[in-house]
């Protein structure tokens, strides 16, 4: 119940048009593109190194989209 409230709290307040928020359930390294990705949602998302170790499974995130 709580991470159903952070993440409503996230995508009413914290959240832009631009931006993209979930609840992160997994990540590793793509040695095809030599990065660290975050699954968000089930969804894939390359990231740097810094932001990989600062986010665990269950935390909740936004992400501006790479477009």
């Amino acid at each position: 119940m709580k991470k159903l409230l952070l993440l409503l709290i996230l995508l009413t307040i914290g959240c832009t048009k631009e931006d993209y928020c979930g609840i992160v359930t997994g990540g590793g390294f793509d040695e095809l593109y030599n990065s660290y990705y975050l699954r968000v949602d089930g969804r894939r998302e390359l990231v740097d190194m810094k932001t990989y170790d600062s986010f665990y499974i269950g935390d909740a995130i936004c992400m501006e989209f790479s477009w």
